[in-house]
Parts: C-alpha cells; structure tokens; sequence
C-alpha cells in the first residue's frame, strides 16, 4: 500500500464540520463485497480453542478504507486461512419469541446469523441496530467479549454492509453477558444528573480505595478479576452515573471528545514507566520501550 494511495483516498473520504463530525468511509467495492460475502457464508464467527474472534472484516475494510490495491485484499483472504468453517445450524430456529433464550449458546451463531438476516432484510439496518442493540436482554453480551460485538457492528454500520451488522448482532448473541455487573439498564435509565468529566472521574478513581487488592498484576485476566468484586463493580456503577453528560447532539458530541481523549490518555500515557523506576539508579542507561497496552486500548 503506498503513502500516495493513502493519500488518495483519505481525500477521497467526506469530513464534515464541528466536533468528532462524521467520516464517511468508502463505499465498499464489487472485490470487497464479495470477499466480505465469501467470510459471512463460510466462517465462523469463532476459531482457535480460546475462542477467538473472526476479524476478518474489520482488517479487510481497514485495509479499504486506507487504499489497499485489490492485490493486497486479496491477499488479506488468503492468508487468513486459519478461520473456522461456519458450523451447521442448530434444529431450532431463532424466533421473536425465543430469540433472548440463546444468549451465550455459541453453536447457535449460524441460527442467530439467519434470524438477523431476516430482521434487517424486514425492517432495515437502523430498526434492527435500535431494537436488538439497546434491548436490556442483550446490552451485556454486546459490550462483552473485549466489546468485540460492538466493533463488528461498527464495522457494517460506517461501512454500509448488512451482512457484517448481522454477524456483529449475531455475535452479541453467543457471547455470555459477562459485563452484567456493571452494565444496568434499569440504573442508567434513572434521569442524567452526574457533574463530573471523565478525566475527574478517572482522578477519583486513582484515589479510591475501593478498587485495592481488587487485580493482581498476575491476574490473567483482569476484568474478571474486576467483575467478580461486587464492591468494586458497585463503585464502577455509581461513577457512571457521575458522569456529566447530555442526551443531545451537542452532549454527545461532547461525550465522544471525552471518551477519545480519556482513550489516549490511558493507551498512550500508561505505556511509559513511572518515575520512581526512570530516576532508580540501578536502570541509568536502561532504554524502555513504550508497551501500548493492547488490552487497555480495547
């Protein structure tokens, strides 16, 4: 991919005005298409016995939207070759009526892919986005699995494919509602009354001793670590209620700018040592590399 392709069809890309205003990507090409058509029809949206996630349609429209030539996309398809074949569909159908009683199942992924298929074709993109998305039932599986339900979603929304949004859905689905402790539907609904920004809260945070002990660093994941503590999840819901923030155009505009600088802060900052280790004398002359914590960005 050369800087002069980039360039291209960065300029290519339509930048409206004011605060975070949209970036219209791209429309997807015939190539593109029909590659992202080959993934939906023969993946699984899993592979690998960790369960790992298909990325497959994230990296191929990154790639687009960057300017890739088509010899390079379809490279990207060759070389992910390891990713599972969709499996067969369970002998239940997904239903209005049973559709939340799956959530967490992850060999229905290919029964969920059909129902939400369905749904978009009836009822279009947005409806189907609006009804599932913010539904109570599924909230929590949609920012699970590292908020990787979200990104797929995102994915098919900015890039206008219907196919990519009805895996992103459908991944929501077979994903366990691991983020319930603190995803509240019921306590977020209660009207917006927080008064601080996100960075104050973070400052907050810092100095609460609520969340101590909670994560070792040997911990081997985390968040686990952090959802199991009901005294910490606890503490993680009332901060989200301090959150000063407006249900506007402007609020969530402002909401966003918060969110994308909080983001680099803790990607970008976290990644340098502290103090009291760059002044010991034991590390003079020691060269620290910058880790940028590819969890923390997530």
């Amino acid at each position: 991919m050369s800087a002069a392709s980039i360039q291209s069809r960065l300029a290519s890309m339509h930048v409206g005005r004011g605060p975070l205003s949209p970036l219209r990507p791209p429309t997807p090409t015939p190539l593109v298409k029909d590659l992202l058509k080959r993934n939906d029809e023969e993946h699984d949206i899993w592979f690998g016995d960790s369960h790992f996630h298909n990325h497959f349609p994230h990296t191929l429209l990154s790639q687009f939207g960057l300017g890739a030539p088509d010899s390079r996309l379809k490279k990207e398809w060759e070389i992910e070759d390891y990713l599972k074949p969709i499996q067969e569909k369970q002998p239940t159908e997904i239903t209005d009526g049973n559709w939340t009683e799956y959530i967490g199942k992850d060999n229905y992924y290919h029964n969920y892919l059909d129902y939400f298929k369905y749904k978009i074709g009836q009822y279009g993109v947005q409806k189907t986005v609006v009804d599932y998305v913010l539904n109570p039932a599924l909230i929590p599986s949609f920012v699970s699995g590292a908020v990787h339900p979200l990104i797929h979603t995102g994915f098919g929304l900015e890039f206008g494919s219907d196919l990519v949004v009805a895996e992103g859905l459908s991944e929501a689905c077979v994903h366990s509602p691991a983020f319930a402790p603190v995803v509240d539907p019921e306590m977020y609904s209660k009207p917006l009354n927080g008064k601080r920004s996100l960075l104050g809260i973070v400052d907050e945070i810092y100095k609460d001793k609520t969340f101590d002990g909670v994560v070792k660093f040997t911990d081997g994941s985390k968040s686990t670590s952090v959802l199991k503590s009901n005294r910490a999840t606890d503490a993680i819901k009332e901060y989200v209620l301090d959150w000063s923030f407006q249900a506007t155009p402007d609020g969530f505009a402002k909401g966003w700018t918060e969110l994308f600088e909080l983001v680099t802060h803790f990607t970008c900052s976290s990644g340098f040592p502290p103090p009291h280790i760059v002044n010991d004398p034991k590390y003079k002359g020691v060269h620290f590399r910058v880790p940028l914590d590819f969890f923390l960005l997530y």
